[in-house]
């Protein structure tokens, strides 16, 4: 297995990994994101977020998609963790913590301080995935939304 920063090419299979993300944690019915948007802002110069693909045998079998938090109160990045998913058949292989051994290489390039993401309420396997891969909850602040 190998990990590596998507390229255009990887546009299809990410968007099958995106579809199973989004029916694993429930939101399909919202979920609006095409290939086209893939392609569109996930590469070129003026890429929204950048994404790593576990390759194994010749197919990808997970991903992680980032996104740069460029001013923060400690006046260096943050890298913003999106989505990890590896499909049901590679996990607990090593997948999953290879593409975040990509992510926090990743985010040493960029100078950030910290790597933040979200975990859904009631996933315990993420959790323990997360803290054997060195992460910790974010005691301090809680996630809140609104629409516009």
């Amino acid at each position: 297995m190998i990990v590596r920063e998507a390229i255009p090419a990887d546009v299809d299979r990410l968007h099958e990994l995106m579809v199973e993300l989004a029916k694993f944690e429930e939101y399909i019915d919202e979920f609006a994101v095409t290939k086209s948007c893939i392609l569109e802002q996930g590469f070129g110069e003026n890429a929204t977020f950048k994404a790593f693909v576990a390759v194994y045998d010749g197919e990808i079998v997970g991903m992680a998609v980032t996104y740069v938090i460029r001013w923060t109160y400690t006046l260096r990045p943050k890298l913003v963790l999106k989505e990890l998913y590896v499909d049901r058949t590679k996990r607990q292989q090593g997948t999953g913590k290879a593409l975040i051994s990509a992510v926090q290489s990743h985010a040493a390039s960029l100078g950030a301080g910290e790597i933040i993401w979200t975990v859904m309420a009631g996933n315990e396997y993420a959790e323990r995935f997360y803290l054997s891969a060195g992460g910790e909850p974010d005691r301090k602040w809680l996630n809140w939304s609104m629409k516009p």
